[in-house]
C-alpha cells in the first residue's frame, strides 16, 4: 500500500494543504518518493497539485495532521484512506497500522472564507476577473464626447 504524507523537513507537515512536500511511503516506511509542491498564491492551486500527485501514484491512503473539511470530503468521494498523525512525528518513524483512521467529516476544519481569494481561479462561485482593457458594455457611453 501506498500513502502520502504532507510533509517538511522529513516530519509529517502540520497542515495537508500548505506542506512544501509530498513523501510517497511504502508499507515498510521506506519513502519511494519526495514530490516538492510548486509554491502558489492560491490554496486551490495546491490541492489540484496534490490531486494530481494522489493519482500519478495512485496512492490509498493519505496521513494528515490537520486538513479542511472539503478537502477530506473529495478525499473520501475517491476511496482515498485518511489517518490522523500526533505531532509532528518523523515519517520514518510512523507506524501506519496504529494510526487511528478519520470517517468523519468532523475531523475536517472548516474554510477560514468561502473560496480561494483568488477572482481568476474559475472554481463555482467565484467571479471572473475584469480588465479595464477590455470594453465593457454599457460603459462607453459614460465618457462625455465619446461615440461608439
Amino acid at each position: 500500500m501506498l500513502y502520502a504524507v504532507p510533509c517538511r523537513d522529513l516530519h509529517v507537515g502540520n497542515h495537508f494543504a500548505r506542506s512544501p512536500e509530498i513523501a510517497i511511503v511504502d508499507q515498510q516506511r521506506q519513502i519511494k518518493q519526495i514530490v516538492p509542491l510548486v509554491e502558489s498564491d492560491t490554496s486551490c492551486n495546491k490541492k489540484k497539485q496534490w490531486i494530481s500527485v494522489l493519482r500519478s501514484y495512485d496512492v490509498e491512503a493519505v496521513v494528515v495532521r490537520h486538513i479542511g473539511k472539503k478537502m477530506l470530503a473529495h478525499l473520501f468521494n475517491n476511496d482515498i484512506r485518511v489517518l490522523a498523525s500526533t505531532g509532528k512525528a518523523e515519517i520514518g518513524t510512523l507506524d501506519f497500522d496504529n494510526l487511528r483512521e478519520v470517517t468523519d467529516l468532523d475531523y475536517g476544519r472548516e474554510p477560514r472564507n468561502s473560496g480561494c481569494g483568488n477572482k481568476t481561479c474559475g472554481a463555482k462561485g467565484h467571479k471572473k476577473q475584469t480588465s479595464i482593457l477590455m470594453p465593457q458594455p454599457n460603459q462607453l457611453g459614460a465618457i462625455r464626447g465619446f461615440r461608439k
